[in-house]
């Protein structure tokens, strides 16, 4: 069973670095409050804008990236949700992924321990994306667990 979940998400990870489709919104300002991110580990707070959403289109998937930023520590979150249709509801972890870098270098990020990271959309339209995020992810450095909590989205499609 393992086997086969890790050889999933190798397959979802593969998928998702091939773009089919991408509509974008470069640049976002952060008094834009329609394009912004946040989430907490631990009592840090990490927020920013989002400046990039798009639509990948498989031959059996879906999925809805979006990517944000902050200048400070030159930072920068993705998050994707996705499968075989794309609605409103829960997407959990190979179908919700997270990943936060600061400087080039991931910080955290989703893998295949990750079981219990899931992302709720609470707004899916043809012009907005809404959800939130939580869970256990990865320090990218070290591979330790780390809770992400009261994560959230907001972005224009």
């Amino acid at each position: 069973m393992k086997k086969g979940l890790a050889l999933l998400a190798l397959v979802i990870t593969v998928l998702i670095s091939a773009c089919t489709k991408e509509k974008s919104v470069e640049k976002a300002t952060q008094q834009n409050q329609l394009d912004t991110w946040s989430f907490s580990v631990g009592s840090k707070q990490y927020n920013g804008t989002v400046d990039t959403s798009y639509v990948e289109d498989f031959a059996v998937f879906r999925f809805i990236n979006v990517e944000g930023f902050t200048p400070v520590n030159n930072a920068q979150l993705f998050v994707s949700f996705g499968g075989n249709n794309l609605e409103v509801g829960e997407y959990v972890f190979p179908f919700a992924n997270f990943a936060y870098a600061e400087n080039g270098e991931f910080v955290f990020e989703t893998n295949s321990t990750t079981t219990d990271f899931r992302m709720v959309i609470t707004e899916l339209t043809t012009e907005r994306a809404v959800g939130t995020f939580s869970g256990t992810v990865v320090e990218s450095a070290t591979g330790n667990p780390i809770v992400v909590s009261n994560g959230r989205f907001a972005a224009r499609r």
